[in-house]
């Protein structure tokens, strides 16, 4: 009997400790401020940030929904249109003398980062608007990019979203940065999105990521922290801690393990399986795209970003960079999408040369935002405003020429 006393003081007092550690802690991280709340889940009820589950996408943007961005680039508000876009309002109705111009991508497009009249579209939109020989009708350039998107998830937003607007111009803008891995269940890591793959010579859509669990997701974004109950974790400081401490671990193994992938589509895919596979299945979901365009009777062409390397304005820097890939140039997915392009009857207009002229010429970063990565990451407001500027002047001279014939 005297034993079972002492080990229900000591397991009393073993808990009793436990209990006062755990209030201390919690206490002393509140007195110092330390939280860093997790986001939140799709099992939670509430919302994650500006999106919402979709189902043929993944993830697509949550109808008029406001949010705030304070990550890369300007702090702003996100604002959703009744259609789930980071864009003005549109109707489904187009003008009978309008020009409807949609605009497909990944966050270069969507461009959180800065202000919504400061992205490309918009200036697309109100350069083109003065451009002589369409002054007389309404030019609208409309925005359908979402953040972390590749050509598969914009395939399926011209699928379920971009024909009730009626474009009379599609453009894919495609940045070879993630847009090739983004297209790979092998090499992409993020597995809320579809896939499509080979089956008896045709693309079909690979949608099994409808059954994913949340955990399943992303390994480098998920910590066991997270099978515990949503609230308890909201409102646990130690618990929110040590999802911090798991996370940031996981992040640093994720740039250990990409670092290699984060570059690789710079070379040419000598043997590489992999690489090999992703750039056949992107080709072809191009071509599917310019199929299904053609089909509704308008146009279809494609643009390729620059990433922020091809266009430094520090020569010195750049040509270290490529030495270290060990490649004659950093253009390999610009060149070969635009003989892709003829070959397939689908005009491409590459980016990256006329920015880095830019770039040399005034010795200023296209890329990059003081709160970030300087010269790096995506557009900054003067990248915008001469991408708008050159996809205006080139659709112009476009129009000007097939009205002249």
């Amino acid at each position: 009997m005297k034993k079972l006393n002492n080990l229900a003081i000591n397991l009393g007092l073993t808990v009793s400790t436990l209990i006062f550690s755990i209030a201390v802690g919690e206490i002393g991280l509140r007195i110092a401020k330390i939280e860093t709340p997790p986001p939140p889940r799709e099992d939670s009820n509430q919302e994650l940030l500006y999106t919402v589950k979709d189902p043929y996408r993944g993830w697509a943007g949550n109808p008029n929904s406001k949010s705030f961005w304070t990550g890369e680039g300007i702090p702003s508000e996100i604002k959703m249109n009744s259609g789930g876009f980071r864009d003005y309002e549109r109707s489904t109705t187009k003008l009978e003398n309008g020009l409807r111009i949609a605009l497909l991508g990944d966050s270069f497009t969507e461009a959180i980062h800065v202000n919504l009249e400061d992205t490309y579209g918009a200036i697309m939109e109100e350069k083109l608007q003065q451009c002589p020989v369409l002054k007389d009708r309404k030019v609208e350039v409309m925005n359908f990019g979402v953040q972390g998107y590749g050509t598969a998830q914009e395939l399926m937003t011209l699928r379920h979203n971009v024909w009730d607007y009626a474009p009379d111009l599609v453009i894919l803008a495609f940045y070879s940065g993630n847009d090739l891995r983004n297209n790979s269940r092998t090499l992409e890591h993020d597995h809320l999105r579809p896939y499509f793959i080979y089956q008896d010579g045709q693309l079909v859509a690979d949608l099994s990521f409808r059954d994913l669990k949340f955990w399943e997701r992303d390994r480098y974004n998920f910590s066991l922290v997270d099978f515990l109950p949503f609230w308890l974790v909201q409102n646990s400081r130690i618990l929110q801690l040590i999802r911090k401490v798991d996370i940031d671990a996981k992040r640093r193994q994720f740039e250990q393990d990409y670092s290699e992938i984060n570059l690789a589509f710079y070379k040419e895919p000598k043997q590489n399986y992999d690489w090999e596979k992703t750039w056949e299945v992107t080709e072809g979901l191009i071509k599917l795209m310019r199929d299904e365009v053609y089909e509704k009777g308008a146009e279809f062409m494609v643009i390729t970003a620059s990433d922020s390397y091809q266009v430094l304005p520090d020569t010195q820097k750049r040509d270290g960079f490529r030495k270290s890939l060990n490649v004659p140039n950093l253009f390999y997915p610009d060149i070969r999408l635009k003989n892709f392009g003829k070959e397939e009857n689908i005009p491409v207009y590459n980016l990256a040369g006329p920015i880095w002229d830019e770039a040399k010429k005034t010795g200023k970063c296209l890329h990059g935002f003081d709160n970030a990565l300087p010269c790096g990451g995506h557009w900054n407001i003067a990248g915008h405003k001469l991408v708008g500027e050159i996809m205006a002047n080139y659709l112009c001279e476009r129009y000007t020429n097939r009205l002249s014939k």
